[in-house]
């Protein structure tokens, strides 16, 4: 639905006993603080398909009921939100260093799957290492901008319970096998335009169930699955890989 002037009507703030409400590419540019009113949320997408970047209240905070929040993918560069209350999250999508704060991630104990946009003031390391400390985590979707085009060396996410990671964003190359979590089993890559063929890294990750090479994933020429890799491999998606022109697949991958 498209609402007038991009405003979605202060009156949603009636519907106190509401517990879900989906936004999703709706044509919204602005939120009411009437939207706090709906303490008991336990899902809220505000995934909006704005023209412009979208103003959000910090009022979110106040509904601590909430299971699943999905942030705007453009905020308006002033948003700043605290989220630190919401200790029942169990899904995060969208989150912005550049608009709200990594400790706020640290009281989500229970915090099961999160898609984090990488600020330039926030290093890739000091995210990683934060979200270390969150027992329960078990996918992650990393979204980085063009200007973090070395950020491979700082790339170790060691975490023992995590199972399923995107990257989102432009690198180098593929970081090195033991630079991934020891049990990932599912791996999602767009837009990171690496040159070398990302096959001999990851068809040594033992776990592995699923590969996605998404649009620009490689832009190299040729790619090898070499005999006595992915082991466990169930599901391969390469598209829009546009520079491939040859791939070898071994007997025995």
């Amino acid at each position: 639905v498209k609402f007038e002037g991009g405003k979605l009507p202060s009156s949603i703030g009636g519907l106190i006993h509401l517990r879900f409400l989906r936004l999703l590419n709706a044509r919204i540019s602005h939120l009411p603080s009437s939207i706090g009113n709906l303490k008991l949320l336990l899902y809220l997408d505000l995934r909006v398909a704005a023209e412009e970047p979208v103003h959000v209240p910090n009022v979110l905070k106040e509904m601590l009921e909430l299971r699943c929040l999905s942030l705007p993918w453009f905020m308006h560069d002033k948003t700043k939100l605290e989220l630190g209350d919401l200790v029942n999250l169990e899904h995060l999508w969208s989150f912005s260093t550049q608009h709200s704060s990594v400790t706020d991630l640290l009281r989500m104990t229970k915090l099961k799957g999160l898609s984090v946009s990488l600020s330039e003031r926030y290093t890739f390391e000091a995210l990683s290492s934060s979200l270390r400390q969150l027992p329960n985590l078990e996918t992650v979707i990393f979204i980085y901008e063009t200007y973090m085009v070395d950020y491979v060396g700082e790339f170790v996410l060691d975490f023992i319970h995590l199972k399923e990671l995107g990257l989102r964003g432009r690198m180098s190359k593929i970081p090195d096998q033991h630079q991934f979590p020891p049990l990932l089993e599912h791996i999602d890559l767009v837009c990171c335009r690496i040159e070398e063929d990302p096959m001999p890294i990851l068809e040594r990750l033992l776990h592995l169930k699923s590969v996605k090479l998404g649009s620009d994933a490689f832009v190299g020429r040729k790619m090898l699955c070499s005999k006595g890799g992915f082991p466990q491999l169930c599901a391969l998606e390469i598209s829009e890989e546009l520079e491939l022109e040859e791939w070898i697949v071994e007997e025995g991958s």
